[in-house]
């Protein structure tokens, strides 16, 4: 009954609150959950704290892409905009850039480095192995120094993982749209960022986002 109820809710919500189509709320039935025990995080890798990661082929070059919490959080990522090859960039300019729920968010890079290589995908990017860029570093051991390294990753994704609820709670007040997004204790939808106004998810750009 409660499962049934819980449905009923967030159907409700996504129809009257957020004016969306009854459609796109029957989607909302089959939406799968994630914690923080689902993301996958590839070792070896270094991360950023805006949720890209580095993968150091060689001295040469570093590929460069989305983690495993990002892509579970957004559910759909279509980049796009890619910065040009040639490109000089230091730590923090943007890469590339995505829609979700028709708002622009912006990936930034984790090192310094020129662009040499981007994959640019034919359909969405939901593998957080592929990789997006290909860089040239140009202080690689520095950079590097101010990354998570993989060892630590788990931890690190667990407390991001609290901070999203926080702010899925906060921004749900007070039309409770957290009970549409978090289920069986604090599992959170993927995708569950779709479902907020442009307000919430530029809030979760600057909070997850920079690096």
């Amino acid at each position: 009954v409660f499962v049934i109820l819980t449905f009923a809710v967030l159907v409700l919500i996504d129809i009257f609150v957020f004016n969306r189509s009854p459609k796109r709320a029957e989607n909302l039935r089959t939406m799968q959950v994630f914690n923080s025990k689902d993301t996958i995080m590839p070792k070896e890798y270094y991360y950023s704290k805006g949720h890209t990661w580095v993968n150091m082929e060689n001295d040469s070059k570093a590929k460069i892409g989305l983690d495993g919490f990002i892509l579970n959080s957004l559910g759909t990522v279509l980049p796009k905009n890619f910065v040009s090859v040639g490109t000089e960039v230091k730590k923090g300019d943007v890469l590339f850039e995505s829609l979700v729920n028709n708002v622009s968010l912006r990936f930034r890079s984790p090192i310094n480095g020129t662009v040499t290589e981007v994959n640019n995908f034919d359909g969405t990017y939901n593998d957080p192995e592929k990789w997006c860029v290909s860089l040239k570093p140009v202080s690689m051991r520095e950079d590097v120094s101010n990354l998570i390294a993989s060892s630590s990753a788990t931890k690190w994704v667990k407390s991001e993982f609290r901070r999203l609820k926080d702010l899925l709670i906060y921004s749900s007040e007070p039309s409770g749209l957290a009970t549409a997004t978090m289920y069986d204790g604090g599992n959170i939808a993927e995708g569950a960022i779709n479902y907020f106004d442009e307000n919430v998810i530029k809030d979760f750009e600057e909070l997850f986002l920079k690096v």
